[in-house]
């Protein structure tokens, strides 16, 4: 469960009301909202390794959810929600949080689109001091982002294709670590199907962010471009240049790099292609370099595509793999960014406006069943400072979780899970940490009539570390009656 605490943001406010007014015209409109109270015990509210606290916490919930959509792709999402908590143990710990989910996207002509997105969510304060850390047993924050955005579209059929997004992102943090304002931009201008003799890709990103702290201000620019002949003999020669430009805190996480070739392209059927260039670099300890990309999509449901490359951190891959069936989905995909403001990988006194480079893999598959669902998730994640000089700070993680849902009857369903986590966070002064947590979970849910769900079920938390003090283990039961209005 993701709450917050604070009152809800006058950025959020403003993104809402920017485009409540040209979706007044859309044609469906649907409106949810519902109330609940429930009751969660725990054997140890403040999850610690000693000195266990019990506590019955008493919930009252009220939802709103408004989903609006017309006939020129018009969409207006919004999900609200509170949630008071009460305490036995303590009353001081009492609070009420709030979560928020709000999506918008307009056309207001000519191929221009405006979109707003905004949210409210509870995260963990710090991921090496509790990175299970929810609103029952504290540690969290509460996280607000507003965007708003202009896009253009033109029209794909003509001799060109342009597309272009323009936004401005506003992120405000409970504990003000993290907060920033920022504008972005990205391009893509490429040739259009009348095109026959040539073909031309240009891809463009700029990220600029303003630290609402003592942090100087940072920048990323990523530029690529593609410029090349289209045969009738399955070979197609083209020239590449790519250029990255991150300009950090301080030189240690400030780099760029510019390189172009020539390249090749070999198709063995329309949708399927392998590709090799020769890339010449104008930076200055960077040496050329062989690069490679292969894409293949056998068939509407089956996609791979792989890459090697080098960018300013070095080597680079990317790694996609998607396939769907009737009732089986499987998406394992593998990327490398560079990233700064990073709340999710946040740890305690690191600097978060610092440029890091994040390897991340993950592996998702979902098999529905005509009563039952699976859902099994794998993933690994690695944080390393850009050009650091030393590897402080640097972590990596990895995990798995399976989870699955099943309808009993018309009326009753349960619904099971198992969670895997393990972080590594490395240290110069003191001994590296690790950290490994397991949840256990079941629950089921019955419906008494079409607008009252009664659900109950136990929860198991544990963590161990290598940290003598931080580990600990948690049970939970809970109950909770929902009323749809």
């Amino acid at each position: 469960m993701a709450m917050g605490k604070q009152p809800i943001s006058t950025n959020v406010a403003l993104a809402a009301l920017c485009l409540l007014a040209p979706l007044a015209l859309a044609v469906e409109v649907s409106v949810s909202s519902s109330v609940g109270a429930g009751l969660v015990f725990t054997d140890n509210v403040d999850q610690t390794a000693s000195d266990r606290q019990g506590s019955l916490i008493t919930t009252a919930n009220a939802d709103f959810g408004l989903d609006v959509s017309g006939v020129d792709g018009n969409v207006l999402l919004l999900n609200y929600g509170l949630s008071q908590l009460f305490y036995s143990h303590d009353g001081n710990d009492n609070a009420l949080y709030q979560t928020l989910q709000f999506e918008a996207d307009k056309g207001i002509g000519n191929g221009f689109r405006v979109d707003a997105i905004a949210s409210i969510e509870n995260i963990a304060a710090a991921i090496d001091e509790n990175a299970n850390a929810d609103i029952f047993s504290g540690d969290t924050v509460e996280s607000r982002q507003a965007e708003i955005g202009l896009s253009y579209q033109s029209n794909p059929l003509s001799d060109s294709n342009l597309s272009a997004r323009i936004f401005g992102i506003v992120i405000n943090n409970e504990d003000d670590i993290g907060n920033y304002d920022g504008i972005g931009a990205s391009l893509s201008f490429s040739n259009g199907p009348n095109v026959r003799d040539m073909f031309w890709l240009i891809e463009g990103t700029y990220d600029y962010k303003q630290s609402q702290g003592d942090d100087p201000n940072t920048s990323f620019v990523i530029l690529r471009e593609e410029i090349g002949f289209q045969t009738m003999y399955r070979w197609v020669p083209f020239v590449r240049l790519n250029y990255e430009n991150y300009s950090g805190l301080t030189d240690a996480d400030s780099d760029d790099m510019l390189s172009w070739g020539p390249a090749v392209r070999y198709f063995w059927t329309k949708t399927t292609y392998f590709e090799l260039s020769y890339n010449f670099t104008e930076t200055e300890n960077q040496s050329d370099f062989w690069a490679g990309a292969i894409y293949l999509r056998p068939s509407p449901r089956t996609l791979l595509r792989a890459s090697y490359d080098k960018r300013t951190f070095g080597d680079a891959y990317f790694f996609l793999l998607s396939h769907r069936s009737r009732r089986l989905t499987n998406e394992i995909t593998y990327e490398e960014e560079v990233t700064n403001f990073d709340r999710d990988t946040f740890v305690s006194g690191a600097n978060i406006a610092e440029a890091t480079l994040e390897r991340r893999l993950t592996w998702l598959s979902t098999l529905e069943a005509r009563r039952s669902t699976f859902i099994f998730s794998l993933y690994r994640f690695e944080v390393d400072a850009l050009n650091a000089t030393n590897n402080d700070g640097d972590e990596s993680g990895y995990g798995a979780s399976i989870a699955a849902d099943h309808r009993l009857s018309r009326r009753f369903s349960v619904s099971a899970l198992i969670d895997y986590s393990d972080y590594h966070f490395k240290n110069l002064d003191t001994p590296d940490q690790d950290d490994h947590y397991w949840t256990f979970s079941i629950d089921g849910s019955y419906t008494i009539n079409p607008e009252v769900v009664l659900t109950a079920g136990v929860e198991h938390n544990t963590r161990s570390s290598s940290l003598p003090d931080d580990g600990y283990d948690e049970n939970r039961i809970y109950l909770e009656l929902s009323v749809d209005l």
